[in-house]
């Protein structure tokens, strides 16, 4: 009965949003299960292909609006039971936050004798970790783009 009222609870917080952050999650959702998809069906360089269009010029973000995407990758993230991956989720924000230059995609490795080797994606904003900060562990960055 108590796990009920806390999910009654989380309808009324969505609820309570505005239309705009309503939105945003819904293009999140949509995008999150985009790019898992594509992950599966591309290699990761599919991504990372510079667009051969000339793009308009490149309009700086306020930082609410950045974090307010951070703050909904991570919302839905946390919600859906089968999960995105480290990579989704960056993709996710790079693609969102697609108009801001100073938002960069981070790929990192580490290997340890414990965990074996393992990889990790986050998003850097002015020299912070904005998204998929992994405290006590140190990934050693093979790529970066913007």
């Amino acid at each position: 009965m108590k796990s009920l009222s806390k999910q009654q609870h989380n309808y009324v917080k969505l609820w309570s949003l505005s239309r705009r952050k309503k939105w945003l999650l819904t293009k999140v959702f949509m995008a999150l299960t985009t790019f898992k998809g594509q992950l599966i069906l591309f290699p990761l360089k599919y991504f990372m292909t510079p667009a051969t269009v000339s793009l308009p010029q490149k309009v700086s973000l306020s930082e609410e609006v950045i974090y307010e995407v951070v703050w909904a990758v991570h919302l839905v993230s946390s919600k859906i039971p089968l999960g995105f991956s480290c990579l989704t989720q960056a993709l996710t924000a790079k693609w969102l936050l697609k108009n801001q230059p100073g938002v960069q995609v981070h790929i990192g490795v580490q290997k340890s004798t414990l965990e074996g080797f393992s990889a990790h994606a986050w998003i850097v904003y002015q020299n912070k970790i904005i998204l998929g900060e992994q405290p006590n562990q140190l990934f050693e960055p093979i790529l970066e783009w913007n």
